[in-house]
């Protein structure tokens, strides 16, 4: 009996481990692709800086405030 015990217990701390390692990853990932995509509106806002027509959003302003990343670019 005691044994069956420590073995569930063991199974639900690896599971729990191993999710929150997955979890961690995904979080990691999702930053990353934050900074790739906070550097791809700062290089179309100097692309396109003479022709007037591109804007942020709010969101994607937040997004790039958050990690440092100024893009020169209108808010709407």
């Amino acid at each position: 009996m005691n044994k069956k015990i420590i073995e569930t217990i063991t199974i639900a701390i690896v599971t729990i481990t191993m999710l929150a390692i997955v979890i961690l990853g995904f979080d990691k990932a999702l930053d990353n692709w934050e900074i790739v995509e906070c550097y791809k509106l700062q290089s179309y806002a100097e692309k396109y800086k003479n022709y007037g027509g591109f804007y942020i959003t709010a969101i994607e302003k937040e997004m790039c405030d958050y990690h440092n990343i100024i893009v020169d670019a209108p808010v709407r």
